[in-house]
């Protein structure tokens, strides 16, 4: 649980660096780079080579499919909802159903599962976040397609994410019988020590993302958002867990990944297509706010051998 406090604490952090003037909101622009590019490809490679063996691989991708359903779930349940029950016009239905479908499972996602779960716990993230940067690009091609006519290459676009990548090659090593013991001795040091920035860099940046000053004009998509994001999803990967079969572990990291709140990558795509950018903005904040209370809930339901 003090995984959820030092999290709060990074992010205030970056809020009050933000406030005071240290941090400003284009700065995020570079925390977030130093993540993406060298931490997060780092962090993914060292956790890959050392805790994943090839005989594995069958279980791990249960959690990828998973992540899968609970997105696809979450998209047509918020499709259903934005256009009959909200009436949202094409753009902000859009920005809606991406923002429903694609949870923060890396940027909140790593560092809490690494917390309550450790590294066994962050390798089985790590297969939980490949389902989402699928749909985030594919669900916001698509979206983006029907909406302003734009098209992209979805296999190119999630070929260049440095993270997925770094997933590659380690899977192709693995698949050819090498770990992280038979690297020279200073490589595991050095992808240790560049991984080490990725949590307190993420928080820092949330903290200096986040942002209400559009909760009012988007108040109700951004309430149904994280009804659906930190509510329903969860609570329909509880009910569809037992069809997978997971060992415990792989149920509690499969079902914390499925109650992140929104990842951050939709507003990207947004500013792309020129989906809603408000609505998304409204919806990451409250519902990133939220998941602060919710997750730990969710973490203490899933010890308690309830469910």
């Amino acid at each position: 649980m003090d995984i959820i406090f030092v999290i709060i604490f990074l992010i205030l952090l970056g809020w009050v660096l933000k406030s005071l003037g240290f941090l400003a909101e284009k700065d995020k622009i570079t925390l977030n780079n130093i993540v993406i590019y060298v931490g997060m490809p780092a962090l993914v490679f060292n956790s890959m080579l050392t805790n994943v063996k090839a005989e594995e691989l069958a279980s791990y991708f249960k959690l990828t499919i998973f992540i899968l359903l609970i997105s696809l779930f979450s998209a047509g349940l918020a499709y259903l909802v934005g256009k009959k029950l909200l009436k949202l016009q094409p753009k902000s239905l859009a920005a809606f159903v991406l923002v429903c479908a694609c949870g923060n499972t890396a940027f909140m996602g790593f560092p809490i599962i690494t917390g309550f779960y450790g590294v066994e716990g962050f390798t089985r993230a790590i297969f939980c976040d490949v389902a989402t940067l699928i749909v985030v690009v594919a669900l916001a091609s698509y979206l983006g397609a029907k909406v302003s006519g734009q098209k992209v290459n979805v296999f190119k676009q999630i070929l260049k994410f440095p993270p997925s990548i770094a997933w590659a090659i380690s899977l192709v090593l693995i698949l050819l019988g090498v770990n992280m013991e038979m690297m020279p001795h200073f490589i595991p040091t050095v992808l240790e020590l560049l991984a080490g920035v990725v949590v307190p860099l993420i928080m820092l940046s949330l903290g200096v993302s986040l942002s209400g000053k559009y909760l009012k004009i988007a108040m109700i998509p951004a309430i149904a958002v994280t009804v659906i994001q930190l509510i329903i999803a969860p609570a329909f990967g509880l009910l569809a867990s037992p069809l997978f079969s997971f060992a415990d572990l792989d149920k509690k990291v499969a079902v914390m990944e499925s109650s992140m709140p929104p990842a951050m990558t939709p507003a990207i795509f947004a500013e792309i297509y020129g989906f809603d950018t408000k609505l998304i903005s409204a919806s990451i904040f409250l519902s990133t706010v939220v998941s602060l209370g919710t997750i730990p809930l969710l973490q203490m339901i899933l010890e308690s051998g309830l469910v």
